[in-house]
This record gives structure tokens, sequence and C-alpha cells, in this order.
């Protein structure tokens, strides 16, 4: 790993131009080992080579770049800032190329293969189980990854081709055009009321309103829930009191079983059975609902082990 002599930007210019003939993604699996372990000898080991043969992979990839990618440091092994560069893409390449290749392996008519795909929160814990009982039981050979995240952080994966699709309830426009993403509607979830069994509305024989609702006693999501910006919106608030945020659906509602305030659920929420001291009920017609999407990348087709799921979740799904 030795520097070599400058050869100016031309020089730079001309070796990446030759990329698809000079490199291969065993040289970028080899480069990406050594910069997470920041040890040649370290990735050696890890790949099955000796430390020569590491050092000499390292060398000619280097010289195929005209950059130094790779440097000693008191503590072994430090990434030059061409080196990040070339980490970045290289983190890239494989992520698409590992999507590409558990597209392919899930096609051998589902008899084994991959399929990561991702959840909100709000919809994991209780969509999940309708979806993957039955597919397991017919196709148990295939290996399911199932990630829960926010929604920015999920299509921040798609994007990185880290995974296949998602299920979510909100994703902006300006959003979609950035990343190149797709969505399609899947079904429209009601979205319910829980409150204390002393509350005003679990008395009353009207139903009622969300702009009924205030801030003073509605316990909400904490930023980045889209759950939580489609319930002010319905209820028609701007501001909300910051002392009745939680993170969890179920945290809600235990806090509406404290009869600490009331909360807005979606309907799958609740049909995992009632918890004692709360009780859910319908808002007044026109009823306030949010609509659940698939997200994934434009133009990527689904592998046929992602095409089976969404189906089963296209059947499970409300109307």
């Amino acid at each position: 790993m030795k520097k070599g002599p400058s050869k100016g930007g031309a020089a730079l210019n001309s070796s990446v131009s030759d990329l698809g003939e000079t490199l291969d993604l065993k040289q970028l699996r080899y480069f990406l080992e050594v910069a997470r372990l920041g040890s040649v000898s370290g990735a050696a080991r890890a790949c099955g080579l000796s430390q020569p043969g590491m050092s000499l992979r390292m060398s000619e990839l280097e010289a195929r770049l005209g950059e130094q990618l790779l440097r000693r440091g008191n503590r072994g092994v430090v990434v030059t800032d061409a080196g990040q560069i070339l980490r970045h893409h290289a983190e890239r390449i494989l992520a698409e190329e590992s999507l590409l290749r558990r597209q392919f392996e899930a096609r051998e008519e589902l008899s084994q293969g991959h399929v990561a795909f991702g959840m909100i929160p709000t919809l994991a814990p209780y969509l999940l189980p309708l979806m993957l009982a039955d597919f397991r039981a017919e196709y148990p050979g295939v290996e399911i990854e199932v990630v829960e995240n926010r929604t920015s952080r999920l299509i921040e994966r798609i994007s990185a081709g880290e995974l296949e699709f998602a299920i979510l309830s909100d994703v902006t426009a300006e959003d979609q055009r950035r990343f190149g993403l797709q969505m399609e509607e899947l079904f429209h979830e009601p979205l319910l009321l829980g409150m204390a069994q002393e509350h005003r509305f679990a008395k009353r024989k009207e139903d009622p309103q969300p702009a009924e609702l205030g801030a003073e006693e509605l316990i909400h999501l904490s930023d980045g829930h889209c759950l939580r910006d489609q319930v002010l919106k319905a209820c028609r608030l701007s501001q909300v009191d910051r002392k009745l945020q939680c993170d969890q659906l179920e945290t809600a509602l235990a806090m509406v079983a404290a009869n600490l305030g009331v909360a807005v659920i979606p309907k799958l929420a609740t049909q995992a059975g009632g918890r004692d001291g709360v009780v859910i009920r319908s808002f007044k017609k026109p009823w306030p609902t949010r609509t659940i999407f698939l997200l994934k990348k434009k133009g990527v087709q689904l592998s046929r082990a992602g095409e089976k799921l969404v189906l089963v979740l296209k059947g499970d799904g409300m109307s």
C-alpha cells in the first residue's frame, strides 16, 4: 500500500472511466473488510487470504485507481479521503448486488431464497402476524428479514438497496422524486378513539368527532411518526401537550388505561384483544382513516417471495 507518484486529475479520471473493466466485486469486498477492521492481516484472515495476498490486492486496487486508498497509522490502517469515496460507492454497489442476487434466488419456486422488507412501528406488531403465518407455512424455506423503523429510515434503506419494499402510511411527493420511489395504495385503515371508562365520551351515546378532542387530553406519538401528523390533522390541532407524548402505541394505551388522556388508535392495533380499563369507540362519520402503501424503488421488480407476501397482505387488508 505504498503511495505511488501523483498522476493528477487526468490520470484519475482515466482510471475511473475504466472501472467496469478493472474492478470486480471481490476486490470491493476485500477493500471494505480492510476498511472495516482497520487491519490488513485481520481482513486477510476474515477473507481466507494470506496477508501478502491481501496487501497485493490493495496495492493493485490503488494502482488501478491512481490514488492512495489506505495508509498505515499508529493504530492500524486508516482510510484516506480517496478511500472514503471508494468506500461509499462500494457499499452501495454491493448492496445492489446483494439485492439482485436475493431476488434471483427467491425465484427458484420459493423453495429457498430471501426477502427483506420494512414496516413502520405503528403497523408491524399488528399486521405482521397476518402476513407471515400462512406464508411461512407454505414457503418454509424462504428466509424473511423484517426491519421495523420510522418512515425516513425505511426510505433510506430502500434507496440503498438494503430493503426490497416497505409497508408504511405516508411518504411526501418530494421524497418520492428525490429517492426514485414508487407507491402503491394497499388499503385504508380506520382510526378509532381509545379512552378510559370514566371519560365523558365513553358514557355518551353519540359518537365523538375528532375535532372535539383537545390538545390538553390527546396522548400522541413523538415526532417522526407519520401517525402523529395524521392524528393532529384529523383533530385540527396545530399544537400538542408534550407531557402527553410517548413513542409506542402500547404505551399510549397504557396511559389511556391510567386515565391520563385519550388516544387515536389505528383499527389493527385494537384487534388483538381489548385492554383492561380502555374503551374503544368509532368516530362519527365520515370516519378518519389512514392509507397504507407499498413503497419500493421505481423500476425494480419485486422478487417472487416479495410478490407473494404482498398478495397475502392485500388479502388481509381492509377496504
